[in-house]
């Protein structure tokens, strides 16, 4: 049985006694043991691992952060549309009652009284205007910067821009109320039009002249998603179907990615296309290349090592993939289909000790990537990535060019386009037909 003498600092796996470095993420045992010896310094008291020390057994992930789809945006209902404009009619009353009848009892705005009338002139006539049109202004600034109202707030709803799912902008705020402004001149009743034209939208969204003009979305966050809460590279503006578990794969050999089996003696070599350059398939576990027996030993320079801790496939050649299943494209050129758990890196092990797991093992330069530096798996037929506490950090690059790094530990879903950094190497994520 292993001496587990220390928890890694770097990952939280066990540190033998004797061992000089972490065998998980490549860590210098050295700072592992000088944190403990500094610990136990203190009479009584046994070595406590400090922030991202702690066990293996312990470690947990964070939940998947979820993205969120402009599928999965929910129009705002007409009835609380409504319920917002009359709220915020409220607050500008109050607000302006605030203002000015302090002033008219302090004799800063006067007034005339002539019959049944009431009269304000000069300057008194000014800030009876300023007080009124205060809450207006304040309410655009703030759906504009924030995407709400005070009313809209109550109420759970949001105004979003309709091609980014982002806040609206001065500019979409302004063009909407002039929109409303200038309907309001036709027989000043054609503002109340353009307020009722959500009620008719054919597009189901609820959204009305000037929405429809200003480029603009009036949604319901409450019983949907927030898309202005989103954390960098979250939001997926094109829909995407989620790949399913493909339980075919179940009885497939274990440690080893799913390749085809082997076929008939091939044709005759044809020379492939310019872009198609990838060398021929080097070593697969369990099987002879070009259509040799899937029992042939492997050659004899491939260490056994190999043949358990690591899975390569040569993008030369097709391999088979079953439909909707994520494949990650390493910047070799090999292709590995994700049906599994699993992990990567410079010489990955299994991040849950179990043999099953399907870990993927870089070649050529890594220098930049820890030993186990990347783990993933699957999570309601979605895949699904986490950094492992590695030493030069990874990253997911949505398919828009947004960059969100990843903490270790923290679980991300990935999609067809993505681009995985791992170190300085990049993967691509790709969706099979």
């Amino acid at each position: 049985m292993t001496d587990a003498g220390h928890p890694c600092v770097q990952c939280g796996s066990p540190v033998p006694r004797n061992a000089q470095f972490c065998l998980v993420c490549g860590t210098p045992a050295s700072a592992a043991r000088s944190q403990s010896a500094a610990l136990g310094s203190v009479a009584g008291q046994a070595p406590a691992a400090g922030p991202g020390s702690a066990p293996i057994d312990g470690w947990r992930p964070d939940p998947a952060v979820e993205p969120i789809r402009e599928g999965d945006v929910l129009p705002a209902g007409y009835g609380r549309r409504v319920l917002a404009f009359l709220l915020d009619g409220v607050f500008g009353t109050v607000l302006w009652l605030v203002i000015v009848l302090p002033l008219m009892a302090l004799g800063v705005i006067a007034f005339q009284v002539e019959d049944t009338a009431i009269a304000f002139t000069g300057p008194s006539a000014v800030l009876l205007m300023v007080a009124s049109l205060l809450y207006p202004i304040v309410s655009l600034l703030m759906q504009a910067l924030l995407g709400f109202s005070p009313g809209k707030a109550l109420m759970g709803l949001r105004i979003v821009r309709l091609a980014t799912l982002g806040k609206p902008g001065i500019l979409a705020m302004l063009l909407r109320w002039l929109v409303v402004a200038a309907a309001s001149l036709i027989f000043l009743i054609g503002q109340y039009v353009v307020w009722l034209s959500p009620l008719w939208d054919a597009s189901k969204m609820s959204r009305g002249w000037h929405d429809k003009l200003a480029g603009t979305w009036v949604i319901d966050v409450k019983a949907g998603p927030n898309p202005l809460k989103a954390r960098p590279g979250q939001l997926v503006l094109d829909e995407a179907e989620p790949a399913p578990v493909p339980d075919a794969r179940a009885s497939a050999p274990r440690n080893a990615a799913p390749v085809a089996p082997a076929a008939a003696p091939p044709a005759p070599p044809v020379a492939p296309p310019a872009t198609e350059s990838f060398a021929p398939i080097a070593h697969v576990p369990g099987f002879a290349p070009h259509g040799g027996s899937a029992t042939a030993a492997a050659p004899a320079s491939a260490p056994a090592a190999d043949d358990f801790e690591s899975t390569r496939l040569s993008g030369s050649g097709p391999v088979s993939v079953p439909a909707g299943v994520i494949v990650f494209r390493l910047d070799t050129g090999e292709v590995v289909p994700i049906t599994r758990h699993g992990a990567l890196g410079r010489d990955p092990v299994a991040p849950g000790g179990d043999p099953s797991d399907l870990l993927i093992a870089l070649q050529g330069d890594t220098l930049s990537v820890s030993k186990t530096h990347l783990e993933f798996g699957l999570e309601d037929g979605r895949v699904w990535v986490s950094d492992r506490g590695s030493t030069n950090g990874s990253a997911l690059v949505r398919g828009d060019g947004v960059e969100l790094e990843l903490d270790a530990g923290e679980r991300v879903r990935v999609e067809a386009g993505d681009r995985i950094r791992v170190g300085t190497r990049v993967l691509q994520v790709e969706g099979s037909a």
